[in-house]
């Protein structure tokens, strides 16, 4: 006969060791940190083994519990889905928690997401945005886009592979009159801070990309500079400059218009991955997963080759 597993315990447990502080476990919990250490205390006796090293200020896993962690995050995520599904109205649409960081959320995934709702219209997205790679280890996000793997026991596979282009608004187009590569040699530039501009600090600038094709400028720091691509992309629009963009968060402008190539694209390391759990997920993170990889696959049109006239012959490829 199955032992009855004091579930209030484990859920202590669990959303102790997850957040590694009993005050945030007890604010999840809506209960007091004493209420915590003592389910956990109850937990411990119930299995006969400790599963916190206790020190003075701070919590430690011990082997045993860190292994079996994931395993109960993921056992109490499908006990809570299958609890909201019993109050659920047959008509509420199902919600899917997709987790990325801002940029590529705003400008890459949500003018896809009509799309999506047109085919599953059952199924509501909530976006959730996150900076910096160590806010991913404690996010409660059914599945993720992001630049970079976790530590966390889920599945990662490849999304996006990302490109480099210059590019430039149709304003400036018009203003310098027909444009090329090699009008990188005179157009104003707008410039993303490399340092601050990614993470994994894979964004090149102007200076590398121009020295590599032998364009020599005076003047290439000149122009606005921004720490975030975002707020870059918004300048290039507007035409204050050419913009040296990642495929990824400037498709969409390419695709309206908003923006305008001046050379074929180049690729960079820096893929883009989708993680989700590893258990057999719901149909809400099936469905948007074939969507995904689906919108993925068929982002080629904006990135044909540009005509010959347009092009700077190279082997270039940033290897960063």
């Amino acid at each position: 006969m199955r032992r009855r597993v004091p579930l209030n315990s484990v859920r202590a447990f669990e959303a102790a060791a997850r957040r590694m502080s009993l005050v945030q476990a007890s604010d999840e919990l809506c209960v007091t940190p004493t209420a915590v250490s003592h389910q956990i205390r109850q937990l411990e006796d119930f299995l006969q083994t400790k599963l916190f090293l206790r020190r003075s200020s701070r919590l430690e896993l011990t082997p045993e519990s860190r292994a079996c962690l994931a395993k109960l995050t993921e056992a109490l995520d499908i006990i809570d889905d299958a609890i909201s599904a019993l109050h659920k109205p047959v008509d509420m649409p199902e919600r899917l928690v997709v987790g990325a960081s801002a940029s590529v959320g705003s400008l890459w995934l949500m003018p896809r997401l009509r799309n999506f709702y047109r085919t599953a219209p059952e199924i509501d997205i909530s976006l959730t945005t996150f900076i910096e790679r160590s806010t991913i280890e404690t996010d409660t996000s059914d599945v993720w886009i992001c630049n970079w793997h976790t530590n966390l026991d889920r599945r990662v596979e490849l999304l996006l592979e990302e490109d480099i282009i210059p590019v430039c608004s149709p304003q400036m187009a018009e203003e310098f009159g027909e444009l090329s590569f090699d009008s990188l040699r005179e157009l104003p530039l707008v410039h993303v801070d490399r340092a601050k501009a990614s993470i994994n600090g894979q964004y090149p600038d102007w200076d590398r990309y121009l020295r590599e094709y032998g364009i020599s400028r005076n003047d290439i720091a000149k122009g606005p500079r921004f720490n975030q691509a975002g707020p870059a992309i918004e300048a290039a629009k507007a035409g204050m400059g050419a913009l040296l963009g990642r495929s990824i968060l400037i498709e969409h402008a390419l695709e309206t218009g908003e923006l305008i190539r001046l050379g074929d694209p180049y690729p960079i390391r820096n893929p883009y991955y989708l993680i989700s759990p590893l258990q057999p997920a719901s149909k809400a993170v099936k469905t948007f997963k074939d969507w995904i990889f689906a919108e993925a696959k068929n982002r080629t049109s904006v990135f044909a080759e540009l005509p010959h006239k347009n092009r700077r012959e190279s082997n270039f490829c940033l290897n960063i």
